[in-house]
């Protein structure tokens, strides 16, 4: 769906030399998003779907400044929900910058696995399967929807370190 972009082309979307001059507009209309959902952890962390069962380390820090700087630029009442496993915030003050995010911004941390999204044919918006935390099947409707996709490690770097005797 046009509304659902990657975390890359969020970062395009913000940047002031992006498609929208870093005004933040859903690609499908150019209008300005409502609610905006993150989904963590796309392309990690699950060996069953995509082999990566490991964590890249930034997607999680990534999201968590995506959505304190979309607030900043709609001024009005932007929904920002990042829908995670559990969030990973290594680093130095990484902890405060995502207690400020949450306690002070107002940016949702859902602990989730999202499933499904859907889109509304006549408005573009996304509807959002999800279980929570308890296992309970849920869903909202978001006006965009972010993959906060993982790092993978080029094969010509695995076969450089299989070369050098690397793990």
């Amino acid at each position: 769906y046009p509304n659902v972009i990657t975390s890359e082309g969020f970062e395009r979307i913000l940047s002031a030399g992006g498609p929208y001059y870093g005004h933040v507009m859903r690609p499908l209309d150019r209008e300005e998003p409502k609610s905006i959902a993150w989904l963590q952890c796309i392309g990690s962390r699950d060996t069953n779907r995509c082999g990566n069962g490991y964590c890249s380390t930034v997607c999680c820090m990534y999201a968590v400044k995506e959505a304190m700087i979309a607030k900043e630029h709609i001024h009005g009442d932007l929904d920002c929900a990042i829908f995670n496993m559990d969030m990973r915030t290594v680093g130095k003050d990484y902890e405060k910058y995502f207690l400020r995010a949450r306690d002070n911004q107002g940016v949702r941390f859902v602990k989730a696995r999202a499933h499904t999204i859907t889109e509304i044919p006549e408005t573009g918006d996304l509807i959002l399967k999800y279980a929570d935390e308890t296992g309970e099947t849920k869903e909202e409707i978001f006006s965009m929807v972010v993959l906060s996709v993982g790092l993978e490690i080029p094969s010509s770097s695995v076969e450089l370190a299989q070369r050098m005797g690397i793990e």
